[in-house]
């Protein structure tokens, strides 16, 4: 299978990660600029024969691995993502560890069970690289327009992204800033595992609402198949990386549709002749329980729509709103606050029928779902579920681990 220079430039750019080249040593390596080397990996130059015989040989490859199928191997996906700076600690290597195993373990129950790995639903969005930042978020609004109506959502509030995401054979998991992982998100995709993301869901405010965003950004990636492997941390986005700023572009105008923004502030009498008029703390806090957003995502939102001026949404975004203050505005309001934890029931869902059909023993499936053997037990009596074999007869597969 030939390879589009995008694709060929991502593959370039994780081969020089996971060895921990920079753009300038390899540029000095093979003889160009830094800046031909930047825009190779961007895709948006192409490579000669000559050149791509140098960057085998630099990288100890093949052309013939140059030329197919660009998505990474396991091993290569966790070189890469362990030399990202945000992920250097041992804390953070330990969440990441986790993540992977929680999708090694859903592929590995799917084998025991006899079910197919997921299929790849996704559309075919053909896009040439963006040329400049108005292009990406050109692009990035385009594609979330076209996302909405294969989805039949119309303008409505769309507050789970990752559910979505799951619907469509991605593997999903939380990431906690317990976990030591002081990103946003992690995604990634190999021919093993295919497509994985992991959202952080205790951000800044709490809510969990800044993981719908960061959910949204990692589905432009997954959709666009723009990149394969990365760390996501919306304070340090690049603006120079227009793949990022076109993800930021869709997942604002996935969550928060123009048109279903503009008619919700103007039913509230918030908006006259397209301009917010009035914006206090308790109307932000309802937009972004109605949206599932956070107040950051919302404020730039409404900026980048003019609906709201530079200077009023940066007035607004300097003023302290702590957890405490939005919990009380929304108590005060009558509001929830509909947070969500995205948490995914697929691997609950597979260590429990392949316990039943006694495939995994019961110290395996404790360990699967985070529970001792005796609260797992109690668990599976609550729910009724009584194994088809007893744990005196033989157990296949993975039942060895338990």
């Amino acid at each position: 299978m030939s390879v589009t220079r995008e694709e060929l430039g991502i593959r370039l750019r994780m081969l020089r990660e996971s060895i921990g080249f920079t753009q300038k040593q390899v540029a000095e390596a093979i003889g160009l600029h830094r800046p031909t080397i930047s825009e190779i990996e961007a895709g948006r130059r192409d490579v000669t024969s000559a050149e791509l015989y140098e960057f085998a040989r630099l990288y100890v490859t093949s052309l013939g691995d140059l030329l197919s199928d660009p998505k990474p191997t396991e091993d290569q996906a966790i070189a890469v993502l362990f030399r990202k700076p945000s992920l250097s600690t041992s804390g953070a290597k330990s969440a990441l560890k986790r993540f992977m195993d929680r999708c090694r373990a859903e592929r590995e129950l799917e084998s025991l069970l006899e079910i197919p790995a997921p299929l790849d639903l996704r559309p075919s969005y053909e896009l040439p690289p963006p040329t400049d930042k108005w292009n990406a978020i050109q692009q990035g609004e385009e594609v979330a327009r076209l996302e909405r109506i294969r989805l039949e959502v119309g303008e409505e509030p769309l507050r789970n992204p990752l559910d979505l995401l799951e619907q469509q054979g991605v593997r999903i998991a939380p990431l906690s800033d317990d976990d030591g992982a002081d990103v946003d998100g992690i995604y990634f995709e190999t021919e093993e595992l295919g497509a994985c993301i992991a959202v952080n869901l205790r951000r800044d405010d709490r809510t969990g609402f800044r993981a719908a965003f960061t959910a949204g950004h990692e589905y432009a990636h997954w959709l666009l198949r723009d990149v394969m492997v990365e760390d996501f941390d919306f304070r340090t986005s690049p603006s120079d990386d227009f793949r990022e700023v076109r993800a930021n572009a869709f997942a604002a105008a996935l969550l928060m549709p123009a048109r279903g923004i503009r008619t919700y502030f103007r039913n509230l009498g918030l908006s006259k002749n397209g301009q917010i008029h009035q914006l206090s703390s308790g109307d932000i806090i309802r937009a972004m329980d109605y949206f599932g957003v956070s107040r950051q995502a919302l404020l730039y939102r409404l900026q980048n729509l003019e609906l709201l001026s530079a200077e009023k949404a940066s007035e607004i975004r300097n003023v302290p709103l702590s957890f405490a203050n939005i919990q009380q505005i929304a108590f005060d309001s009558g509001l929830a606050l509909r947070r969500h934890e995205y948490r995914s029931t697929r691997l609950t869902s597979l260590t429990i029928e392949a316990w039943r059909r006694g495939l995994v023993g019961t110290g395996r499936a404790a360990d699967l779902l985070e529970l001792d053997i005796s609260a797992f037990r109690a668990l599976m009596s609550e729910m009724g579920e009584i194994q088809e074999v007893t744990e005196d007869d033989f157990l296949v597969g993975a039942a060895a681990a338990g």
